[in-house]
């Protein structure tokens, strides 16, 4: 009776301390998702203010552009409480439209300003490809622990739910296929 009980109480040691470690890698695995979180919102919004910037200065540059005409959507994003998957859409659609405004007004092509915000906006593009990846690469670690045995124990006890990518995708070729 006497090992049967010590057998229990080692066993019973043995998933408390598998229980903790796999708890400090969700707690490590959080930490990192907030990390990624937080620096694709820094870039997102550091991307918003200089869209909102190319909106004065091609006002200014040719007033026959009004703020609501050049890139309207900007409007809606900042009356909108978005997470940063919305975010990154809308933010996304906008840089389609100012590209395309780009395309049409080829006189815009030559002011220096937004010629300096062009290189800025690849720089924060740049940075975000490199956060989201840093995010996802972060988020298939956590699922993993969500749902493999035995850590998804401990995602059921402190109800850790899956996370989603950030999936990007290509308008360009929705619009290909629209037209076929």
């Amino acid at each position: 009776m006497y090992y049967i009980i010590v057998g229990i109480l080692i066993l019973v040691l043995i998933i408390l301390l598998i229980e903790v470690i796999y708890y400090n890698k969700f707690q490590m695995a959080r930490i990192r998702i907030s990390e990624a979180e937080n620096n694709i919102d820094i870039l997102l919004q550091k991307k918003l203010t200089l869209l909102e910037r190319t909106v004065k200065i091609i006002e200014d540059f040719d007033p026959k552009y009004q703020e609501d005409q050049i890139l309207s959507g900007l409007l809606k994003i900042k009356n909108k409480k978005l997470n940063n998957f919305e975010l990154n859409k809308e933010l996304e659609k906008q840089m389609a439209e100012y590209k395309g405004l780009l395309d049409l007004e080829s006189r815009l092509k030559e002011v220096d300003a937004l010629n300096t915000i062009n290189f800025d906006l690849i720089d924060i593009d740049n940075d975000l490809i490199a956060a989201k990846k840093y995010y996802n690469d972060t988020i298939i670690s956590y699922n993993k622990l969500v749902k493999c045995f035995p850590s998804n124990f401990v995602a059921l006890i402190f109800h850790y739910p899956r996370k989603e990518f950030y999936a990007d995708e290509k308008v360009e070729i929705f619009e290909i296929l629209k037209e076929k």
